[in-house]
């Protein structure tokens, strides 16, 4: 039985020894396991290369990316055996990380009302009184007691 599809998040290391115009190919490859079990994508990066941490099956660069996609919970452990079960040279993933992920919420955007008066003309909007630089040179002064 299927369950409501859910948003994960793979994070992939591809091996750097994949020339940069196969990278697509490499990609579509694992969009299409992903597809294959009925998932979704949702958003993605294009793999880039940067330096790791630490050596990860002996390499020290790898491609980095990432997809989301949503699939039914069920499916997942079908895609993570896939995934390692994959011949070496069709995909070449180093290491990848499946996690689920939360729907990102845009921030709405703050808008400042503005008053029109009866002629017609922009009003500002009333901003709270300012302090002059020579008052709180004068408050400074007195804490200090010079």
């Amino acid at each position: 039985m299927e369950r409501d599809p859910q948003l994960y998040e793979i994070g992939y290391l591809l091996s750097p020894l994949i020339p940069e115009e196969d990278l697509d190919g490499r990609l579509l490859i694992l969009r299409k396991k992903i597809e294959d079990l009925k998932g979704i994508i949702t958003s993605e990066t294009r793999p880039k290369m940067i330096k790791l941490a630490y050596p990860v099956k002996k390499q020290k660069n790898a491609f980095w990316g990432w997809l989301k996609f949503t699939i039914s919970s069920d499916k997942i452990d079908d895609l993570k055996r896939s995934l390692n079960n994959s011949p070496a040279e069709s995909l070449e993933i180093i290491r990848f990380l499946i996690t689920k992920s939360k729907k990102e919420k845009t921030p709405v955007a703050k808008t400042e009302k503005v008053k029109f008066s009866s002629k017609g003309k922009e009003e500002k909007p009333s901003l709270k009184e300012e302090t002059k630089i020579e008052e709180i040179d004068k408050k400074i002064d007195e804490l200090l007691g010079n």
